[in-house]
């Protein structure tokens, strides 16, 4: 809200002229009274009349403006939401999940049909057709006309690939003279969520000219425009032959842009376009003065007074007009008006001479009562007072003083606003590194991690791309070991990797072990903006700069983050923005945080896979000794295999195939049945159950059943199994016990043999026991025990 305030008055202590008489000063007071409040009110009235009516008619345009955009946004809107809810119906979904050959039949195509002309009834005038599209762009079934034919070209398709939700494309040619705006929503299967075609519905692009004119009303001299973001009419109320045509020539690359897109005809750009450049001037400064004047209409002379708005689904701009000879009509009567009341007051205030005392203490008054406003808490109240003299600078004194305390108070609010945002940005920025760290922090698959990671990190953050480089054993590469966007998969399909002491920001943060930023990589070469904490590294080093990466063509801001672990950089978090100056100071040190965060869940994964590994290693060991340990022991017997017949146990010479050997290795019993050699073709069930011993098979239990209609339970399958862990068990007890039992008799021989030499003193007899002993130990062996010296070549015996 605006409001007037009193000009400073100047101290005029030395203007005053003591020796005028009384009736002089009266005189002169009586005429101050009457003319210059007089003239001063009807100079003031005219121009408060002046700025009242632009201000109402700003008012009442930029009302009328945004009541238009929001009707246009709510016609858009309550159309996707129409056509969202009627892609469910049952008929729909049936017509296009039914195969080739039952589309094709005649009472479901019949059926869909019924259904999509039922809703194109809802509008006779501006709605051309509903339709089925395949996802190739056939059209299936158009209400208005039973042929086939294919969309696939056409704008709303491929803008419709791309997104999951109900869409909308601006007003297009159908043909030179025909334009048209399209809704269209994807169609899913009904139990796999595929992507099985989509439902069109087709406008003729006059509907846009009957939502906005309905905002206009009875009224004759208002206009509205809907423009889109290159300044095409797309609705005109005063020009209706002007739709679809320019404010201006475009560029060369709008017009390409427009005629690719069937917003243009491919004829000259001037041909379609009604040059306007004032009018695309202040277009262009509307967002921040969105209230301005300028020539519209070629067959309406004059300006017009103008106020635009943006509507929220689409880029475009609603104009709404009116000529400015009619806003300001009233102006002229008005200043008529205030000439005869200027002239009616002067006389009676010059007649009423006794009310000049009264007129004194005004001041006073709304001095008085400006300061009971404001300690109500109204800070936008002045005290407008024309008067010179003590109360003037009073007056003034009392206006800078709220002055400055509306200053101080708005500046506060505003402190305390940023610094309020600042907090719960930041608060918003923990709770979500809080997350992430819990969310990785129990995964120790490395690749899980990573690719968990850079998805947690993308999603909360709302960033463009994300990625983990991570370097190579020789620190020469850093390799892309994770990553999300729309190219992630691309990149990691072909290895991407970036080489640390030439490229990029990547490169750089690994060899320097500090976060850089790029502020905006839309220019050329750009240079370093951000470089925490402490970087020696100056800026207008080249091999620091922002690489273009062909799979993120809409990178507008980048920032490399170091994984550092124990004073070492393993790796970089590269974090992309489609926005520019997206990173400030704060950004860093929170996103360091998260790296750090990150660095330390990958070291632990590392760790985990080291430890798994040695265990693995440890494991396979046990294993191959434990089979070394039981082969030898096996080897030891002549006969390793038993039988049991019910009546007595005996050796018998048994060996396993080796098919079933390699199905016994997994642990699991098995069932096997073979012909005993009897004439009859009897056969016989075996049920095998391994022994293990460390994972590492020693033996089989076999159970041979003549009857060959016999079926081994689950009961007596676990029977045999525990039969067999258990007795896996006590074998590997029973062979420790034996080789215990012979490092014993080892230990104590030796000790006993060691004993005996140690209790002799002299030299010969040292020998002898030694010889001795050894030969007890070594029965039937020939002990020589001899001594070399440079003199006598001879061994002794």
């Amino acid at each position: 809200m605006s409001y007037s305030r009193p000009e400073q008055t100047q101290n005029t202590s030395n203007q005053r002229n003591n020796g005028t008489s009384l009736q002089t000063r009266l005189v002169l007071f009586v005429l101050f009274i009457a003319l210059v409040p007089l003239i001063t009110i009807a100079t003031r009235d005219i121009i408060q009349t002046r700025q009242a009516l632009t201000d109402g008619a700003e008012i009442s345009l930029r009302s009328g403006a945004v009541q238009t955009a929001n009707n246009v946004d709510s016609f858009i809107q309550s159309t996707l939401n129409s056509i969202g809810a009627e892609a469910q119906l049952a008929d729909l979904l049936n017509f296009l999940n039914a195969s080739q050959a039952e589309r094709t039949g005649q009472v479901l195509r019949e059926r869909t049909l019924s259904v999509l002309e039922n809703l194109a009834k809802k509008d006779t005038v501006n709605l051309i057709s509903y339709a089925l599209v395949d996802p190739k762009g056939n059209v299936l079934i158009d209400s208005s006309t039973g042929r086939q034919y294919n969309e696939a070209k056409e704008a709303y398709f491929s803008q419709l690939e791309n997104s999951d939700q109900p869409i909308f494309s601006a007003p297009t040619y159908s043909d030179d003279k025909t334009t048209s705006i399209v809704f269209a929503t994807k169609i899913l299967a009904i139990n796999t969520n595929e992507y099985v075609g989509s439902l069109r519905l087709k406008f003729k692009s006059t509907v846009l000219q009957d939502v906005i004119t309905k905002s206009v009303g009875p009224t004759t001299d208002t206009s509205i425009l809907l423009l889109d973001q290159l300044n095409i009419r797309m609705a005109d109320t005063r020009n209706p032959d002007l739709i679809l045509k320019s404010v201006v020539p475009l560029e060369p690359i709008d017009y390409l842009t427009a005629v690719n897109t069937r917003r243009f005809l491919d004829i000259p750009s001037e041909e379609q376009a009604t040059n306007f450049p004032g009018f695309k001037s202040a277009l262009d400064k509307a967002a921040v003065q969105p209230f301005f004047t300028a020539d519209i209409s070629p067959d309406v002379p004059g300006d017009d007074t103008i106020a635009v708005a943006s509507l929220k689904s689409q880029p475009w701009t609603v104009v709404y007009s009116r000529p400015t000879s009619v806003v300001l009509a009233e102006v002229q009567n008005q200043i008529r008006t205030n000439i005869l009341l200027v002239f009616g007051a002067s006389i009676i205030i010059t007649i009423i001479s006794a009310l000049i005392a009264r007129s004194l203490t005004n001041p006073v008054t709304v001095l008085a009562r400006t300061a009971n406003l404001i300690a109500q808490g109204d800070l936008n109240a002045r005290a407008n007072i024309n008067v010179t003299g003590e109360i003037g600078l009073l007056a003034s004194a009392f206006n800078s003083m709220t002055d400055q305390l509306q200053s101080t108070l708005v500046g506060l609010e505003q402190r305390i606003d940023e610094r309020t945002a600042d907090l719960q940005r930041s608060a918003h920025e923990l709770e979500t590194i809080v997350i992430v760290t819990r969310e990785i922090s129990i995964i120790h698959d490395m690749d899980t991690l990573l690719r968990v990671s850079v998805e947690l990190i993308r999603e909360r953050f709302n960033y463009y791309h994300v990625g983990i480089f991570l370097v190579d054993e020789l620190g020469e590469f850093a390799i892309l070991r994770a990553a999300s966007s729309m190219a992630a998969q691309k990149m990691l399909e072909q290895n991407f990797k970036l080489k640390v002491e030439q490229e990029g920001l990547v490169g750089n943060v690994i060899r320097t072990g500090q976060a850089i930023a790029v502020d905006d990589t839309s220019f050329v070469n750009p240079f370093i903006s951000l470089m925490y904490p402490d970087s020696t590294i100056t800026p207008s080093s080249t091999d620091m700069a922002h690489l273009q990466n062909q799979f993120l063509p809409q990178t507008r801001s980048e920032i490399a983050l170091p994984l550092r672990t124990r004073n070492m950089t393993i790796g970089a978090l590269d974090i992309q923005t489609d926005i520019p100056l997206a990173f400030g100071e704060q950004d860093v040190k929170v996103l360091q945080l998260l790296a750090d965060q990150l660095a330390a869940a990958i070291e632990n994964a590392q760790l985990v896979e080291k430890v798994e590994g040695t265990f693995a290693e440890l494991n396979n060991a046990y294993r191959l000794q434990a089979q070394s340990v039981w082969q030898s022991t096996i080897n030891q017997y002549k006969h390793p295999s038993y039988e049991y017949d019910g009546a007595q146990v005996r050796s018998v010479p048994h060996h396993l195939p080796n098919d079933l050997l390699k199905q016994l290795e997994k642990g699991e019993p098995i069932i096997v049945k073979e012909n005993d050699g009897h004439k009859d073709g009897r056969a016989k069930t075996t049920l095998m159950v391994p022994l293990m011993v460390l994972s590492q098979i020693i033996g089989v239990i076999g159970l041979e059943q003549e009857d060959p209609d016999h079926i081994w339970t689950n009961q007596e399958i676990s029977i045999v199994q525990a039969a067999a862990n258990r007795a896996g068990i006590t074998l590997e007890n029973a062979r420790l016990l034996e080789e215990s039992q012979r490092r014993a008799v080892k230990e104590r021989t030796i000790f006993e043999a060691t004993a005996r030499i140690g209790s002799v003193l002299n030299i010969e007899n040292i020998l002898q026991a030694t010889a001795e002993e050894l030969e007890k130990v070594l029965s039937g062996s020939e002990v020589i025990l001899q001594f070399q010296s440079e003199q006598d070549q001879k061994p002794e015996k």
